[in-house]
Formats: structure tokens, sequence, C-alpha cells
């Protein structure tokens, strides 16, 4: 009796296990059957975080990859560009049998079996699954079922058939989460750490390791995280993977992670240990070193050429860009420690008169995180920052720099006013009442002579180059001589530039080449140069902007923009009730321009009065330039081919050796006037002398337009 019960007993355990053997197997089967096919791999596409450098290939800012609506922070790295000190702390803390197994760890699934008979159904992962789990079943990542351990053991192994041990330890260490939005090693390193992978100690390699089951969890607990990191190392001394020595190290190095507050005694036990920043962690969608608004407009560069699913769902991109760190931090500097009128923002851009590559911006300083880029966006009146280019055109047109215009009160047709009559006035409301020199209506910055030389040769012909030059010209009226068109801070540096680079309109460049992941150019830049005038034309532009800086001495509007041992040229511009406050400039190696206005376009005030361009804007532009170029040639441009030099004086027009020196096409230099015949004596006409009279008072100009 006893031994038929036994054989049944037996008989149906061995049924059971038949049973169970077929059950897996049947599961196995059924799970197995329809498996994603592992040649994905060569064309998996892995979003990544894209990174921008500065021209000297300083990291700059970076732009994170978006995966399910969040942003990620994954970069992919090769294995011999992390520091093996920490592979070696991720492999023994994951799977130290690794490079013993062929994708599933057999000692490792016994326990995993028992886990699951005891409705446990985690354990048993090894790298290769943990590869095969955060790419091709990512969708069955949090499910802890048999259908993805089966999935799992199945692709793990023909994983390993594939590739090397090296190839997934790889794959391994871009695709693990990390906590956060950090994904893959280069991602934890720079979230936990602030550095490179390649950077890591084996301290911080044990702490990230520790991390991995439960990162975000884990992140909160560094005590615990600390008492795994003594279990690991002293595991890892056992089994001969470090020395004692290399264990005490690691163990007394004092690892304090990003936003954390911690406290070491001298033999690495923690004394003291508070989270107060647990965000210090994550990656912005846009996180930058410096220069936000250059960043800013670099990305919407990037999202016009490449588009946002490029950007953003595959990423990875190397982009370098033309900012200059230096002259960035000269710019920064300048704005922050400008005088503005109260409530007013402020811009500055300098751009490479010769490429217009753009080596510094600053698009605005009162607000944390703000977006609206003054320097690109600010589409604004120049004011008088634009005479130049009226004059520039005149010389196109026969005028010279000694040419006379009137400075006498002007009338023209206009419906808009009253009467219907437009009575254009000078800054100052007054006028000299007589002809000057161009030059010297500069100098004055007067509106009248603008306005008169605009009609004289044409007020088409003006607004054709305006907007050759990058100025918004809504209507060909005489007012587009005076500041009636408008243009942003960056457009008009690249106008500028015009006037020292043999005439051409630069367009504005902010990346040099663009990258993928894998080296591949997919970007190169080429500058943009369009003629806007003849060298000759935009050397005399060059000679009127020195003029307007150095011929007046201390009664120069633009005075404050002298550099010494730099030559430099530029053009003040207010707008009406001072809404607009510019100085634009050149010099060797920079066009730059700095911008004042408030972004509600209301009238500026300071201290109480209208402030002046000429007060307010070359300091700024002087403490940026001075900085930016310190240590660079500085001396002035050669002319071209041409031109001659004469003095001249610079009311009158006339030649005078006391006069001021200028540049005038060949065959253009002034003359002296024709001695006058001798008139005939009143005894020999039989006339009377006429009484001597005192010649008429000339208005001297007073608070003259900027």
């Amino acid at each position: 009796m006893g031994v038929r019960v036994f054989r049944f007993l037996l008989l149906l355990l061995a049924g059971l296990v038949a049973g169970a053997g077929l059950a897996l197997g049947y599961l196995a089967y059924a799970y197995t059957r329809d498996l994603p096919d592992l040649s994905q791999f060569e064309r998996l596409r892995l979003t990544a975080t894209s990174v921008l450098y500065a021209r000297d290939g300083t990291p700059l800012a970076q732009i994170a990859s978006v995966e399910e609506g969040r942003a990620i922070h994954r970069s992919l790295v090769r294995l011999k560009d992390v520091s093996p000190a920490a592979v070696a702390a991720i492999v023994f803390s994951e799977d130290r049998r690794f490079f013993q197994h062929y994708g599933v760890d057999f000692l490792r699934l016994l326990g995993a079996l028992y886990a699951i008979a005891r409705g446990d159904l985690q354990g048993g992962s090894t790298i290769t699954t943990q590869v095969i789990k955060n790419t091709l079943l990512k969708e069955l990542a949090q499910a802890r079922s048999l259908e993805r351990k089966f999935k799992e053991w199945a692709l793990a192994l023909e994983l390993e058939r594939r590739y090397t041990k090296e190839e997934i330890l790889e794959m391994y260490l871009n695709v693990v989460p990390w906590g956060g939005n950090a994904v893959g090693i280069k991602g934890a390193a720079e979230a936990y750490f602030g550095k490179d992978p390649a950077a890591l100690t084996l301290a911080e390699g044990l702490y990230l390791a520790s991390l991995i089951p439960a990162p975000n969890a884990r992140y909160q607990d560094l005590k615990g995280v600390r008492e795994r990191m003594r279990l690991l190392l002293d595991q890892m001394v056992a089994e001969g993977w470090v020395s004692p020595e290399v264990a005490e190290a690691a163990w007394r190095e004092p690892l304090v992670p990003k936003g954390w507050q911690a406290r070491y005694d001298g033999k690495g036990n923690l004394l003291e240990a508070r989270l107060v920043d647990p965000e210090a962690r994550l990656l912005r969608q846009l996180d930058f070193r410096m220069a936000p608004h250059f960043v800013m407009e670099v990305r919407r560069f990037l999202e016009a050429r490449f588009g946002k699913d490029k950007i953003y769902g595959e990423g990875g991109l190397k982009v370098y860009t033309t900012l200059d760190p230096a002259m960035q931090r000269a710019a920064e500097r300048a704005a922050q420690g400008a005088r503005l009128p109260e409530g007013a923002e402020l811009a500055i851009v300098g751009l490479d008169p010769e490429t217009g590559e753009v080596l510094a911006l600053v698009g605005g300083i009162r607000r944390e995180g703000d977006e609206y880029n003054r320097a690109t966006r600010a589409l604004r009146n120049p004011g008088s920052a634009v005479k130049p280019f009226v004059y520039a055109t005149a010389f196109e047109e026969g005028f010279t720099q000694a040419s006379l215009v009137p400075d006498r009160p002007l009338e023209f047709p206009d419906p808009s006013q009253p009467g219907g009559v437009w009575r254009p006035k000078n800054f100052s409301g007054t006028f000299l009442n007589r002809e000057i020199s161009v030059r010297y209506a500069l100098d004055l910055s007067l509106n009248l002579p603008a306005i008169y030389t605009a009609n004289a040769i044409g007020v088409e012909k003006v607004a054709q180059k305006l907007s050759q030059a990058g100025f918004a010209v809504r209507y060909p009226t005489l007012a587009i001589a005076i500041g009636g068109a408008s243009i942003t801070p960056v457009d008009l540096a690249a106008a500028y530039a015009s006037f020292v680079n043999g005439g051409y309109r630069v367009a504005p460049l902010y990346v040099l080449r663009v990258e993928d992941a894998e080296g591949r150019v997919l970007y190169q830049a080429s500058p943009e140069r369009r003629p806007l005038f003849s060298p000759q034309v935009a050397y005399q532009g060059w000679d009127l902007l020195k003029g307007y800086v150095y011929d007046l001495g201390e009664k120069g509007l633009a005075k404050g923009a002298r550099i010494p041992g730099r030559v430099v040229g530029g053009k003040t511009g207010t707008t009406n009730e001072a809404r607009d406050l510019w100085f634009a400039g050149v010099t060797r190696g920079l066009s730059a321009v700095v911008w004042v206005g408030r972004d509600d376009n209301k009238p500026l005030r300071m201290g109480g009065r209208e402030p002046s361009s000429s007060v307010v804007n070359p300091p700024i532009w002087r403490a940026f330039v001075a900085e930016a170029l310190r240590g660079r040639p500085g001396g002035d441009f050669p002319p071209p081919p041409g031109l001659v030099q004469a003095q001249v004086d610079l009311v009158s027009g006339m030649p005078s050796q006391a006069g001021v020196a200028m540049w005038f096409p060949q065959g253009k230099v002034p003359l002296p006037p024709a001695e006058p015949a001798p008139p005939a004596s009143p005894e020999a006409t039989g006339q009377a002398a006429p009484e001597a009279s005192p010649e008429a008072p000339v208005e001297e100009p007073h608070g003259t337009s900027p």
C-alpha cells in the first residue's frame, strides 16, 4: 500500500514537473514567437542632448531632446570615454559575472525563479537584458510580467551572439535611466556631479551604480546610498576587484551630489547631509552656461534649419557657434555696469565686420529667464543713426564730405501734417540759417541738412539703399532720412560693417558648423556678403563716422566712445521723446551697437528729464569694445585706390591748412574760390561808397540733435 502511494506521488510530482515544464515551454513559445527584430539595433534612434560650443571649443549650452513630452538628458558616449573606475563600479554592482555569462546569468536566474514562485517577478536581470528592456522592449519596461522576462531572455541570447561584450556594455551605459531626466552615463555624470564621465572617480561610479535600481528614491537618501557603497567596496575587495587601499581612498572621498549639502569626517563617515535643491540634477530643455539670448537665437536657427523633430526627437548634434566667450563677458559686464534711464532695457551686439559672425550678444538684462531677445527682435526707429547711410548714398550721386547743404527751415507737402505741410526741425529747434559741409552737418547731427540731401538725390534712392542695408522701410518719405525706417540692433551692426569692409552688408551669422553624433557635417556656414557701396563710397562713410567721434573735440556728441590707442567711428541716434537711444560704432575687428529703450516703447526719463543717446550709449559701447578688443590691433583702415586726402574747413568746405583732413574721390577735392576781380573805384564810377554794415549774425546751435 505504501509503495503504491509513493509511486503515485512520484508520478504525480513528475506529472506536475512535466506539466509545469510544458506550461513554461508553451508560455516561452507564446511570448517569444513575435519578438522584435534585433536588426533594429542598427537603426535604433536614441534621442540625445545636443551640445553648443563657443568658437574656442568650450561648451556653451545644451539642448535636451524630448521623450514622451519631457526633456531627456542623454549624450551618447563610447566606452573608451568613460572612466574605467566608474565602469568597474557599475559592472560589479549590476552584473559582476557579465563577462562570464552569455546574456542570461543562470545563477541569478534560479534566484529569479525562486522569487517568481513567491510572487515577486523581479530579479535575474543582467546588463544584456537591461539593454533589451530599455530599447526594444521599452513599452514593457515597467511591466512586472513573465512575458517581459521571456522576451528579455530570448533577445539577450541573440544580442550576445551578434555583439561583443564591450559593445553591449557601451549600449547599456548609454540607455540606462539614472533618475530625474538623466539617461545614460554622460547625462548622469553631468546631472549628479557636473563633470564628464571620463573624470568620474571610483566613489562617484559606486554612487551612480547604487542609484540604478531606484534612482529617484535613492537620490533622496544619501545615507542609505553610502551604506550600499560601503557594502560594494567590501565585496570588491573580497573578490579582488580593488585593493584595500583603493577601497579606503574611495570611501574617504567627500562625496556631495548636486543638490546636497554634506559633511564628512576624515574617515569617510557621513556626519551631516541635507537635500537643499532636489531639482539641481535636472537638465532644463535649454541649459546654458552664458549668453542666454545668443543661445536662444541659435536654437531658433536650428529649428528653422533642421526642424523640431530632428532637434528634440533625435538630437545628439554638435553645434559650433560664432560666440567669443571673452567678448561675451565684456558685453555682459558693460551691460551690468550701464547707467540706464528708469525702466529701460538694453541690447548689445558685436559682430565681425568682415564675416558677420556674431561674437557677443546681450538681449536684455532686467528679468531672469526673459526669452525676448531685444538684440534680434526689437525692431525700432534708429533716429540719427541712419544719417551716415543717407550721406553715403549722396556720395554715390556725386556729393562729397565738403559738399554744402543748407541748415535752414524747410517745408514739404504732407497731407498727414497740420495744414498739409511738414516743417521738420533740428533736435534743438534752432538752425544755422546757412549752408554747411556734409561733414559738419553730421558732426552736429542736424536733421534739416539730412532731409535736404535725401530730397536732392531722390527719396526713392535713399529708401532703396536703406532696404538693401537691412532697414524696414514702410513708405519712401523724407522722414526716413532722420530715422523714419526701423531696424534691429543686430541688423544695424551688420549694416554699419559696410563702412569698414569695403562696402558689403554682411548677414549676421550665429552658427559655423553642425555635426551629428557620428561627426558627419550637416551644415557648414558660408558668410553672406551683399554689395551695398563701392569701396570708395564706403571709406568716405567711415571717414564721416570718425569725424563724428573726433572732429569737435570735447564738444563732440560721441566723445564718450573714444578708446585710447584705437581708432573708432560711430553715430548716435535718439528718436522722438527719447523712446530709443542708439550708438552704432565700428573699429578694427568689430562692428558694435548699443540700444537702450523700454519694452512698452514709452518715452524714457532719466532723473526726470529726457535723456540723450550721446550721454547714455557711448560710455556703454566704449566699456564693451575696449575690453573685448584689448590686446588686438587698433589702427585705422587703409583707403582704397581712387581716394585722396585734403585739409578742409569743417564749416565752409573750403580748403584750409588749419582744417580737418578728409578723404575725397580723385578729381573732387575742393578748390579754393577764384580770386574776384577788383571792384571799380567809386571815383571811376561816380558813385558814393556804401556804408559799412556788420555781417548778419549766425545763429549758433545749442542742444544739437544727437
